[in-house]
């Protein structure tokens, strides 16, 4: 049976992203309700006068469920519920039940399951077997009731294994970022702005998408050839979200190295979103935080079939060195290849080499990562004319032509 919610919050435009989060939990909102900005009660998080117009209100209408828009401590989540008598939960738990919905790898099954556990080991104490009135629906997937059920210690154990494991999953994608020889370039943006869309159209992969807030969590690299000759390795990242929960940033973190270590970030943003420049703002809030200072940073605007044409023109003259187009629609695709293509570019030159054929070996590896314009296999060396990145340029320094 679909749970009826009562969302909770400050203003009305948080509780709009938090009402499609319910919806992607698998809830029906059927009310929001608005309190003023003001200290918190350590107590209830809100005043007692508003938590029993909360309670009045879910009466009414035959709501069972209530979901505030910020996190709660335990004290005020259980305060709640004894006060209103049904089911209380918050921003956190509703994201940490999509990432359970949504996770298929390994890793990404880990990283939920180790979130949930850490989100909920506090809330235990003094609650036992209490828990199970919950009796299912949000905030209850992932780990299992019976599995929450346990002494702290087993928990405790058992959030350590996950992060041995996690650890294990780390080691193994640094031998992988080892052995990469391409320039990579890491697809980041708020949750729902088409970046799977977009990494299907660029390297024709094949990437759950939907209308819908964290449809895909599981990173995917592929490999694009740019024009220039050089291979480049495109990243799908998880999406950003405003108040992602503090335990899913920690364990995500192997996730969001791929941006630490990327050549290239391509911030995608949804133009056609009325939050557009805070959701901005908190997708550049984590570049700050994870990019390595030599990375270049494109924003690429996309959904632009859903703007007014004066719209679009505001955004040219405000951001005049971003990319414009319609993943979905195909719209303006080339562009984001050709900006690729120009960076990769300045870092490529031009050379002429005569390899021994001792070192014909690289003849193979030249194809594959750069342009080649002239080969000839002569009596005592194989004469090459190519586009070289200037790393293996460097490394054949000795066998090019002055």
């Amino acid at each position: 049976m679909q749970e009826k919610a009562v969302l909770v919050g400050l203003n009305e435009g948080e509780l709009n992203e938090l009402e499609l989060l319910v919806e992607t939990a698998g809830a029906e909102c059927i009310l929001k309700m608005t309190y003023h900005d003001r200290k918190i009660d350590p107590a209830y998080y809100i005043g007692s006068g508003k938590v029993r117009e909360i309670k009045e209100a879910a009466e009414t209408i035959g709501a069972n469920l209530i979901v505030f828009d910020n996190e709660l401590s335990p004290v005020q989540q259980r305060n709640l519920e004894d006060e209103i008598e049904i089911k209380v939960i918050d921003r956190a738990q509703v994201i940490l039940d999509i990432f359970a919905r949504h996770a298929h790898s390994r890793e990404s099954k880990i990283q939920v399951e180790l979130a949930q556990l850490e989100y909920r080991l506090p809330r235990l104490q003094g609650r036992g077997i209490e828990m199970s009135r919950l009796a299912g629906g949000i905030g209850t997937r992932g780990p299992g009731e019976s599995k929450l059920e346990v002494d702290r210690r087993r928990i405790e154990k058992k959030i350590h294994r996950l992060k041995e494991d996690l650890k294990e999953i780390k080691a193994s994608r640094e031998v992988q970022r080892s052995n990469r020889k391409d320039p990579l370039a890491a697809l980041i943006g708020y949750t729902n702005a088409g970046k799977s869309t977009l990494m299907n159209k660029l390297a024709g992969t094949n990437s759950y998408t939907a209308d819908k807030l964290f449809a895909t969590l599981d990173s995917t690299m592929r490999q694009l050839e740019l024009p220039v000759g050089q291979n480049i390795i495109l990243s799908d990242t998880v999406g950003f979200i405003n108040k992602l929960p503090h335990q899913l940033v920690a364990s995500f973190r192997t996730t969001l190295e791929e941006v630490e270590n990327a050549d290239i970030i391509l911030h995608l943003i949804d133009a056609s979103n009325s939050e557009m420049e805070k959701n901005m703002e908190v997708v550049n809030n984590e570049i700050r935080d994870l990019k390595d200072a030599n990375c270049k940073i494109i924003k690429v605007f996309n959904k632009i079939d859903l703007l007014e044409k004066s719209k679009l023109d505001d955004l040219k003259i405000i951001y005049p060195n971003a990319l414009f187009i319609s993943a979905l629609k195909g719209i303006n695709l080339n562009s984001v290849i050709e900006k690729l293509n120009e960076l990769i570019s300045k870092e490529m030159i031009e050379v002429e080499l005569d390899l021994p054929y001792s070192e014909a070996g690289w003849v193979e590896k030249i194809h594959n990562n750069a342009k080649v314009y002239e080969e000839k296999y002569q009596k005592n060396n194989i004469y090459l004319k190519a586009l070289l990145p200037k790393t293996t340029a460097a490394k054949l320094k000795k066998y090019s032509r002055e």
